[in-house]
């Protein structure tokens, strides 16, 4: 019997407002979709409309709420949300420009990908958001989902899919706003932390 697979279509949260000032957005809920963003949200859906999805979830998250209702018009499918497809929590540094953040060296003994920067969530925290999350997915029948979500967590994703773990994530492999990236999954694969 041939393993199960998932085909996942990754879509990023078009531009939005926070994303002008350079800021590190994190856990900001309210930040909305620029005209650019918008613009970019309706591509993704266009690009979407044919391509079959059975079901579409999406970040709690104004952003990614806005270009999932996008392409929930277009691919005719409800949007199902969940706080497991919100961006790293950045804890006191979500808001700060880029400017104004300062380099902190790695504590001995850990990865930079396990440190919880500002007091928020460690990529190793993220990825165990996405495993619950993935969780969700197989114990459902939909076989061709749509993800709309963040661009540091879609990477994280992206890169737990294809079997790198917390430490290994591909960051050059980031979405642009309003991307969209096909990817297969198999249900029977582990999932590394």
């Amino acid at each position: 019997m041939p393993e199960a697979v998932v085909e996942c279509a990754l879509v990023r949260h078009g531009e939005s407002t926070g994303n002008l000032g350079e800021r590190v957005l994190g856990h900001e809920m309210t930040p909305a979709l620029t005209a650019l963003g918008h613009t970019q949200a309706r591509a993704a859906a266009s690009i979407l409309a044919g391509w079959g999805g059975e079901a579409l979830w999406s970040s709690d998250m104004v952003r990614a709420r806005q270009t999932a209702a996008e392409i929930a018009v277009s691919c005719g499918l409800p949007v199902v949300t969940t706080s497991r497809l919100r961006e790293q929590d950045h804890g006191r540094l979500d808001g700060l420009s880029r400017g104004q953040l300062a380099t902190e060296p790695t504590p001995p003994g850990l990865d930079i990908s396990e440190v919880g920067w500002g007091g928020g969530e460690s990529v190793a925290d993220v990825y165990r958001r996405l495993r619950a999350f993935c969780g969700l997915l197989a114990a459902r029948p939909a076989r061709r989902v749509i993800v709309v979500s963040h661009g540091d967590v879609l990477c994280a994703m992206a890169s737990m899919l294809c079997g790198r773990g917390h430490r290994h994530v591909d960051w050059d492999a980031r979405l642009s706003h309003g991307e969209v990236r096909f990817l297969r999954w198999r249900l029977g694969q582990t999932l590394p932390l």
